[in-house]
């Protein structure tokens, strides 16, 4: 297990908004690689639609349904989410 650097403080309750968002954040790019599947729908609209993209495609729907789900969840949630994540490094 590889410890936690300075870069990644230890999140607490009760989460600010901006925390929330950071929390959220971490937990999507994390489990989806979330910046990078957006670069691309982004940045490469041709490829994004092409049917060889699908499997991203649908990697980045089950990534929005994350993120409602995280949008409407308690705080706690958030958090034991976040702790996990950073757990199972």
């Amino acid at each position: 297990m590889k410890p936690l650097s300075a870069a990644t403080p230890p999140v607490q309750l009760p989460l600010t908004p901006a925390a929330r968002r950071r929390a959220i954040a971490e937990v999507l790019e994390g489990r989806f690689s979330f910046s990078a599947l957006d670069a691309t729908r982004r940045d490469d609209a041709t490829y994004w639609a092409s049917p060889r993209n699908d499997m991203a495609r649908g990697i980045y729907g089950e990534a929005l349904r994350e993120k409602e789900r995280l949008d409407a969840a308690v705080d706690s949630v958030i958090v034991d989410e976040v702790r996990a994540l950073r757990l199972a490094r």
